[in-house]
């Protein structure tokens, strides 16, 4: 059974210059309020993980909802 979620997955995530940041991995939704709370991305390559203002965890950024702008064909974040 396919989820809501996995229509977003693998989508492009960019900043506010719509660079390429990485693509959505996976979303974390809290279970009693339903809200999203973050978004774990494949970070591109040429990215040094080590100057994000966002936690890595097993290898994918951990971005709090509160950074989106966007959701469209492309996941636009505030910075």
């Amino acid at each position: 059974m396919a989820s809501f979620s996995g229509e977003f997955l693998k989508r492009p995530v960019v900043d506010t210059n719509g660079d390429l940041f990485g693509h959505l991995a996976d979303i974390v939704i809290d279970t009693r309020s339903g809200q999203l709370v973050e978004l774990l991305v494949d970070v591109s390559d040429d990215i040094d993980t080590s100057k994000l203002p966002w936690p890595m965890t097993d290898g994918l950024c951990r971005v709090p909802a509160q950074e989106v702008s966007q959701i469209s064909g492309r996941i636009h974040l505030k910075r």
